[in-house]
């Protein structure tokens, strides 16, 4: 099942991540092919075309499961131009449906009365300019003399083509048009959004655009809304997303040009998505357990053995524990733990990643200048309730504590955490969770 994430401007889409350099007029083209595919849509939908241009200023993009992107039309965007023809200030996103119902059919019956003109002016100055451009066209036609029948063709064509709500001469058809046409887009607006869902633009996007650069577009994407938000949830599904681009197959190796001459490339990505974990991490305290921001190093304690053994390991043994604790640690960070913690007390360096569900998972830290801690060390697990009681036991004990359940670093140990994290456990688990980092932050 697929889920839209984000609205992309058209215009700047097309700008930055277009193939080769963009000049105004392919601009417009490129413009004007995604506004044929969208009056296409609507066409299937409502029966009409509009003989005026009116482009698509939105995208929307999708992920499904898997983590596969699909750009498509945007169905917010419809609202607001919905919104905009129907002279209306409020934002149709910041509303629930009902009240969008409800505010849609209010502006219906003002233009069912609006039998005069001045009023239409007044109360929808958009769909009287629409009337305005109608007979400007008409009048037009009428003026050109039809000498051939190529001639004749193309007037026919036109006039049964494009948007004939808006064409015609007299007021009162052309109003009974305009209350049918808006009646409808109210009344079907979910057909739409439906119509719109099933389709998709990515064939047209990997024809004219550099997918690279559009996937990196998407990303920096997803770290603004991560700025201008600060629900933690809503962050952390927008951090899951930029963290599956970097997993991605993408090349990273490209840089694009954003508004105000702004370089976005790998690691300015890498480094807003730190900020974006500073922003939801839990304050730091100092107690026998320290809560971690995210984004920033553990303390790890002790002399590293690394440097006392580094005869005995050859540079193959270095590369492979450094690897194995480069997954580790990815491995964690993509988890989403409610909060980490450190071990202030203990000469071993612990990290505690704990969950909303109310588990907690102790682990050694990896640290670089000691690659041996990426291996040997099992992960143990324990509930956010038992937390006080346990945490501070030695490793010994920790062994044999029946509350404390071993995960040993085998070949499928991931699986097993991933089921830990995913457990549907009870409301008083959660709530041990939360009142656990409320506590380690005082």
């Amino acid at each position: 099942m697929e889920k839209a994430t984000i609205n992309l401007n058209t215009k700047q889409l097309i700008k930055y991540c277009s193939n080769g350099n963009l000049s105004n007029e392919e601009l417009f083209r490129k413009l004007s092919l995604i506004n044929r595919k969208s009056e296409s849509s609507v066409h299937n939908v409502f029966g009409y075309r509009k003989f005026n241009d009116d482009f698509v200023d939105r995208v929307t993009v999708y992920v499904n499961e898997d983590g596969n992107s699909t750009i498509k039309l945007s169905y917010d965007d419809f609202l607001i131009k919905l919104f905009k023809y129907l002279n209306i200030s409020k934002k149709p996103f910041e509303m629930t449906e009902e009240e969008i119902e409800e505010t849609l059919n209010e502006r219906l019956n003002v233009l069912n009365s609006s039998n005069i003109k001045q009023r239409l002016r007044y109360e929808f100055p958009l769909i009287y300019e629409d009337y305005i451009q109608g007979n400007n066209y008409l009048r037009d036609n009428q003026r050109r003399n039809i000498n051939t029948p190529m001639d004749k063709k193309r007037k026919d064509y036109k006039t049964n083509y494009f948007y004939r709500c808006a064409l015609h001469s007299s007021y009162n058809k052309f109003l009974d048009r305009q209350k049918d046409l808006y009646s409808r887009f109210v009344t079907r607006r979910e057909d739409y959004k439906k119509a719109i869902e099933t389709g998709g633009l990515n064939h047209f996007f990997n024809k004219f655009f550099d997918m690279d650069k559009v996937a990196m577009y998407i990303a920096n994407s997803y770290l603004n809304v991560c700025d201008l938000k600060d629900d933690p949830d809503f962050i952390l599904d927008y951090v899951s997303l930029v963290e599956d681009y970097l997993n991605s197959d993408y090349d990273k190796s490209v840089e694009i040009e954003v508004e105000n001459n702004r370089k976005i490339n790998i690691d300015v990505i890498k480094e807003r998505l730190a900020e974006a974990k500073k922003k939801i991490a839990p304050e730091i305290a100092l107690v026998d357990w320290e809560l971690v921001p995210a984004g920033k190093d553990y303390i790890v304690r002790g002399e590293p053995s690394y440097h006392r053994r580094k005869a005995l390991l050859s540079e193959e043994e270095l590369a492979f524990m450094r690897e194995k604790g480069k997954i580790k640690t990815e491995f964690y960070d993509r988890s989403n733990p409610y909060a980490k913690a450190y071990s202030v007390l203990s000469p071993v360096s612990y990290v505690a990643y704990i969950y909303r569900n109310g588990e907690v998972l102790l682990d050694t830290i990896y640290d670089d200048d000691n690659p041996k801690t990426a291996i040997g060390n099992a992960t143990y697990n324990i509930k956010a309730k038992d937390f006080d009681r346990i945490s501070g036991l030695d490793k010994g004990e920790l062994k044999l504590c029946p509350e404390a359940r071993k995960i040993n670093h085998s070949k499928h140990w991931e699986d097993r955490v991933n089921e830990i994290i995913n457990r549907e456990n009870n409301q008083s688990d959660r709530e041990a969770a939360v009142k656990l980092v409320k506590r380690l932050k005082k």
